[in-house]
């Protein structure tokens, strides 16, 4: 039932969440239209009642505390307090002439006293509306008011606590304001206002942040699991936080668009405002969950070919970034060479072999190690006269040899991509004759 009374909430909250985009169609551009119009009246009354604001703390002294009595009204207190003070006086003056208990001793006493009672009222009152004037303006000040609270009272705040209105003060020390059309509001009933409720706001952000960061869809319980949690909040914010919600501009300009104000300002349909702002922020949700995971499914397809980026860290990538496209290319230049070799039919090909390897070694890098025969097995030569046996026609064996001489500074993360690499991928090793080969005939 929200829906029908939303202009595409998903549309229009979902920027300020993650960008995730406008859902027009030709039905929420008619109703946007309408929803302008109400918009725009709201915000010119808006500016109105902050420009009240705004020129009242401008026209007042620095540093100087907002008193109980506005300046404008301290002749009519005055006058309130003179006439008060004749009464006590004139029944404090006749007392002495009654008959202690007397009615007529009775009704000057209970007119000191009223008397008395009304000072103390009228002072209570004068704090009350002092204090609910300093939050007002407070508020009014920094923004802070919400656009759920009725224009029409907003109004009448803003004439009430800018000292607009007059004041009128009973025998009982009630206190009252009139507006500039006459009527009359009892201090008692002077509406209240509330605050956007940013606690609120700030909570569904980071709901939707964590949503659309798992990169997972909702599925049924987990979306049960979400609309109860925002259905909680409202609850346990209450009316404001709901009418909050549902119109500021915390999360998208203009609240949630919604057009039927009867439906922001009727409590009899508070549950039908309650489902239909619920309803508008489990769509949000719902979306940053499938853009979540629309996203996460383009970056596993992208990093699915460099095993690199999803498993190893930035140092990882670098050395493969130095060393992968060198280490490659004397690798296949050596088994190049070694077919080359073999292919010319040579019945001890070992030397020359040995020889192709250096010189593409050391082209490479001239301070690696030759290779060196003795008693018909290959070594990496140390200079002393040992080394280390280096069989070139095992591939694994061959492709150690190239990537710890050309990899010096190569990590071991890095080392062990190249190795699969080329492992994976070399070839078979090709059969060689030697001297005493039981095969040479």
């Amino acid at each position: 039932m929200g829906n029908s009374v939303l202009i595409s909430g998903a549309a229009k909250v979902a920027p300020k969440f993650l960008d995730i985009g406008k859902i027009t169609s030709k039905a929420a551009d008619k109703v946007g239209a309408i929803y302008q119009q109400i918009q725009a009246k709201k915000d010119l009354e808006t500016r109105n009642q902050r420009a009240k604001v705004e020129g009242y703390l401008n026209n007042m002294p620095a540093g100087i505390e907002l008193s109980k009595i506005p300046p404008a009204q301290q002749q009519a207190i005055d006058t309130w307090s003179k006439n008060q003070k004749m009464v006590y006086a004139e029944a404090a003056k006749n007392i002495g002439n009654y008959e202690v208990g007397s009615e007529e001793y009775v009704d000057a006493m209970t007119a000191m006293t009223s008397v008395k009672a009304s000072f103390t009222n009228l002072d209570n009152n004068l704090t009350t509306f002092k204090v609910n004037k300093t939050e007002y303006l407070k508020s009014s000040s920094e923004g802070a008011l919400s656009a759920g609270n009725n224009g029409a009272q907003g109004n009448l705040l803003a004439g009430i606590y800018t000292d607009e209105s007059g004041m009128s003060f009973d025998p009982n020390g009630n206190l009252s304001f009139i507006d500039f059309e006459g009527n009359e509001t009892a201090l008692n009933n002077v509406p209240d206002f509330f605050n956007k409720d940013f606690q609120s706001a700030d909570a569904l952000i980071t709901m939707n942040s964590s949503i659309y960061n798992a990169g997972a869809k909702l599925d049924g319980p987990t979306k049960n699991m979400y609309r109860q949690k925002v259905l909680n909040m409202v609850k346990k914010g209450g009316r404001e936080t709901l009418l909050s919600l549902a119109t500021d501009d915390l999360i998208q300009q203009g609240g949630l668009g919604i057009v039927d104000q009867d439906l922001l300002t009727n409590p009899a349909r508070h549950v039908e405002l309650e489902q239909a702002v619920v309803e508008s922020y489990m769509n949000i949700l719902n979306n940053s969950a499938d853009v979540g995971f629309q996203k996460k499914q383009k970056t596993k397809s992208s990093n699915s070919n460099t095993s690199s980026n999803i498993k190893y860290g930035q140092a990882t990538r670098d050395d493969l970034n130095i060393y992968e496209e060198p280490v490659t290319g004397t690798y296949n230049d050596i088994q190049g060479k070694l077919k080359e070799i073999e292919g010319k039919g040579l019945n001890d090909p070992i030397e020359l072999q040995v020889t192709e390897i250096n010189k593409i070694m050391k082209s490479n890098n001239s301070s690696i190690p030759d290779l060196v025969i003795q008693d018909g097995k290959v070594y990496a030569d140390d200079g002393d006269g040992n080394g280390t046996e280096i069989d070139i026609f095992n591939n694994d064996v061959l492709v150690d040899y190239v990537i710890n001489n050309m990899g010096k500074g190569i990590g071991d993360d890095a080392k062990m991509i190249l190795k699969r690499k080329l492992k994976g991928g070399g070839t078979t090793s090709p059969s060689v004759k030697t001297k005493g080969d039981a095969s040479i005939l």
